[in-house]
């Protein structure tokens, strides 16, 4: 999500260091894999620092740097009062979502969840308080209903990189405005393997929007024949989920409709929900209709 903005603000600033998290390991504990903004800075001849701690250490590998602005985008890291004190000017932080709305590590997946028909990304000055810092600058776009996690977090990072840039200059020359958030703040909290589980007693805009926003982890779920099943797409857009109407004595959960154009039908509390790609547990992901026909059962099932 970072690296547009790294790219953008490179070209046009000096950019002393990147400061990144700590390489991870890969699929099945194979070899360390770089994050895709270490990958970039290397690209562009940056140095990259990285800790999974701001402390007595980190702060001596960034001070000689001598940098006068932090900006920070999608860190998952606390900056403490010590940490801060390093950079003399601004310290600023890309949050995706307009604050106070949907404060917190998850604004992605909030913004999805929320079934707002629209989404935005703040410049705001860090605060000791989570996401309560002053705003410099904001962006609004509109949400076509369809998003996922995955393909919304990539437009939000090519939409950061020219509000970035724009907030920098506006600092360079002195225009620089901040002003203080305005009305009431919602929070959005980690993402968890909870967070998945599919209730289909839930309305189907409801369900279709946790589908999308647990994509591509941790993938919303379900059980089917004893098994565990992630449900990864659905038909459609939120406006149109639930559209049909659920056929007499149906129940929840019940699918009840294979359609060559629309895929598994599932019975929700308030109308169909049309799924598009399926997986079970260990196997490969598969669109609906190549599920169903590996799997005849599944019609007139219960899931759940």
């Amino acid at each position: 999500m970072a690296v547009p903005t790294l790219k953008a603000v490179a070209s046009h600033f000096e950019v002393a260091a990147v400061l990144t998290n700590t390489d991870k390991r890969g699929p099945r504990g194979r070899a360390l894999v770089p994050s895709p903004i270490k990958e970039e800075a290397l690209a562009l001849g940056l140095d990259v620092l990285q800790f999974d701690h701001l402390g007595k250490a980190a702060r001596d590998a960034v001070a000689p740097y001598r940098c006068d602005t932090l900006l920070c985008f999608a860190y998952g890291r606390i900056f403490g009062v010590k940490f801060l004190s390093l950079f003399p000017g601004e310290r600023l932080n890309i949050h995706p979502s307009l604050l106070p709305a949907l404060r917190g590590p998850s604004p992605i997946q909030g913004t999805i969840l929320s079934q707002s028909p629209t989404g935005g990304i703040s410049i705001q000055r860090l605060a000791s308080e989570m996401d309560s810092g002053d705003i410099l600058s904001t962006v609004t776009y509109d949400l076509f209903g369809d998003e996922t996690t995955a393909s919304l977090t990539e437009r939000v990072g090519e939409l950061a990189a020219p509000l970035a840039l724009d907030a920098l200059m506006r600092i360079k020359e002195g225009r620089a405005l901040f002003t203080p958030q305005r009305g009431e703040a919602t929070y959005t909290t980690l993402i968890d393997a909870s967070m998945a589980k599919l209730d289909f007693k839930e309305s189907a805009k409801s369900l279709h929007a946790q589908i999308r926003a647990m994509m591509p982890w941790p993938k919303a779920e379900t059980t089917f024949a004893g098994q565990r099943l992630f449900i990864t797409g659905v038909q459609g857009t939120i406006e149109e989920a639930g559209s049909d109407p659920i056929p007499a004595g149906a129940v929840s959960g019940t699918v009840v409709q294979v359609d060559k154009r629309k895929g598994i039908g599932i019975v929700t509390g308030d109308g169909i929900l049309w799924v598009t790609s399926m997986q079970l547990e260990k196997r490969k992901q598969l669109d609906a209709l190549s599920f169903f026909n590996g799997n005849r059962q599944l019609l007139g099932s219960r899931l759940g």
